[in-house]
């Protein structure tokens, strides 16, 4: 037998070296293209670094002028690494600016603009145009879904017009002895800390939300809470901590980058922790829900009966097949950690810095509570002065103090908002009374944007203005505070925090 052998057959004698032939002189044409390309690589580079030089200084019509430190390309990205340890002061000096000039600015991060206004009537206008959220608010996702801080706008709107019931006044009300019986407890931990020199409450005031959430959110009883237990509020804090490492690095933004770190590992873990703590609550609440089904009749929007915020969302599912699981998980989260990320330490620093507010506040609680422990929905509507202190609080605090919207990227920046000129010469100065006086409060809503401005507003507005009054309610009946406000030192996280530990006097009044 002979060698294998392969024969091409062609009907041209000479096809086959003239397809050798091409394939040689293509290859030849190939290597002179890429030797071509090498030669003029740096050339290219050139005229692109010219080019994108160009487009970032090149004169935009009607364009809000930039920041002084803008870089060709990064922007304000080096700014922003530069000053990531003391981001709160860097801000607060671009609002001294922009209030003083009266004008809109802009931040470059990269590829993104961010718009900073301050004046209401510009904000109002973006905040009702504008329902979608800047990109920085997906960081939150993996935590806490698509809740109604980080839905996109169309499924905001559903969402929140299924939600608005569960956050009614005649809902809220039934809140009210589950919040007179919590800010007991908050007072009975703090007479354990009363008399013994400066205390730190950061902790005590987590176990208090927590109660309080664990009670009015998942109806869950002192018992039942075991489920939850401080790994909640600890978990919690952890991520957002996570969230925030990434959002104040802004070499973590781009999701190609970050996926790959150890902290979006941590991130993910998280995540699952979160997630794993809220499932077998909702699993128990949803199977007691259908258990129980045929003995309930309507829901507390209605029949004024106490109901957690849990169970009106089941009632929700169950009716109306609009919220799976996932859907319940992720509201709950967003609105527990929203309570986490509003009660702050801080206030008892206000108190503790403006004595003769506090004595006020005993004076008009004292009235209104006479001989009973507990507040009643009268009651809390006759706390006139403590509610003007809570605005005002607030108003100079400002504890979330970012609201996004997207244009291209647009984020407006109450603290601004909050100095504004439309406030008086006496912007900057802590001043309940104004709230006593209309004509001493802007006329523009959106001038006070504590809890967001527009349609997209925060939904759990009334519940925090509640909690909060009724805890300082409880607290200044109980208790005399000191503590300096202006030692304070501020830091950016989720929300505006000190930055380092808060200590208070707490001394119980005789």
């Amino acid at each position: 037998m002979g060698h294998a052998r392969l024969y091409v057959f062609t009907n041209e004698p000479c096809e086959l070296f003239e397809t050798m032939s091409t394939i040689v002189s293509n290859g030849l044409k190939d290597r002179f293209v890429i030797l071509l390309y090498c030669k003029m690589l740096p050339l290219l580079v050139i005229l692109g670094v010219v080019f994108v030089t160009w487009y970032w200084w090149r004169p935009v019509p009607r364009s809000p002028p930039t920041v002084p430190g803008a870089l060709p390309i990064i922007g304000h990205l080096w700014e922003f690494i530069k000053h990531r340890n003391d981001l709160w002061q860097y801000m607060d000096h671009i609002i001294d600016d922009v209030l003083e000039n009266e004008q809109l600015v802009q931040l470059k991060l990269g590829t993104h603009t961010l718009y900073i206004a301050s004046d209401p009537e510009e904000v109002g206008i973006i905040a009702n145009a504008c329902l979608g959220r800047p990109y920085f608010y997906n960081f939150l996702i993996d935590g806490i879904g698509n809740g109604l801080v980080t839905a996109d706008a169309a499924m905001w709107k559903i969402h929140r017009r299924l939600l608005n019931p569960a956050f009614s006044q005649v809902v809220l009300n039934t809140f009210l002895p589950e919040m007179n019986a919590q800010a007991q407890y908050l007072v009975s931990q703090l007479t354990t800390m009363a008399g013994k020199g400066p205390v730190d409450v950061k902790e005590t005031l987590n176990k208090f939300v927590l109660r309080t959430v664990c009670r009015t959110s998942l109806g869950l009883n002192a018992k039942d809470q075991d489920m939850v237990g401080d790994k909640y509020a600890k978990t919690i804090d952890e991520y957002l901590k996570i969230v925030c490492g990434r959002s104040y690095n802004v070499a973590l933004h781009p999701s190609l980058i970050y996926n790959s770190t150890k902290l979006r590992s941590r991130e993910l873990e998280v995540a699952k922790d979160i997630e794993n703590i809220l499932n077998p609550i909702i699993k128990k609440r949803k199977s007691d829900f259908k258990a129980n089904k045929s003995t309930v009749s309507g829901d507390s929007s209605i029949t004024g009966k106490f109901k957690p915020i849990l169970d009106l969302l089941l009632h929700l599912s169950d009716e109306q097949h609009v919220f799976s699981d996932e859907d319940i998980r992720q509201h709950l989260d967003t609105f527990v950690i929203a309570s986490f990320e509003t009660t702050s330490s801080s206030m008892f620093f206000v108190l503790g810095s403006n004595p003769d507010v506090q004595e006020r506040i005993f004076e008009e609680v004292q009235e209104v509570f006479g001989n009973n422990e507990e507040l009643t929905k009268q009651d809390m509507s006759k706390l006139i002065y403590l509610e003007a202190v809570l605005k005002e609080s607030l108003r100079l605090l400002n504890i979330i103090p970012w609201i996004g919207r997207k244009l291209d990227t647009d984020v407006v920046l109450r603290f601004g908002l909050h100095r504004h000129s439309s406030w008086g010469p006496d912007a900057r100065e802590f001043k309940p009374e104004r709230w006593l006086n209309p004509g001493t409060v802007p006329s523009n809503p959106n001038a006070y944007a504590v809890f967001g401005i527009g349609k997209r507003n925060c939904i759990g507005k009334q519940y925090s203005m509640m909690s909060l009054k009724m805890s300082l309610a409880h607290i200044v009946r109980k208790f005399q505070i000191t503590g300096d406000f202006n030692k304070l030192k501020w830091k950016y996280e989720v929300a505006l925090k000190p930055a380092t530990t808060a200590l208070v006097d707490i001394k119980l009044r005789s």
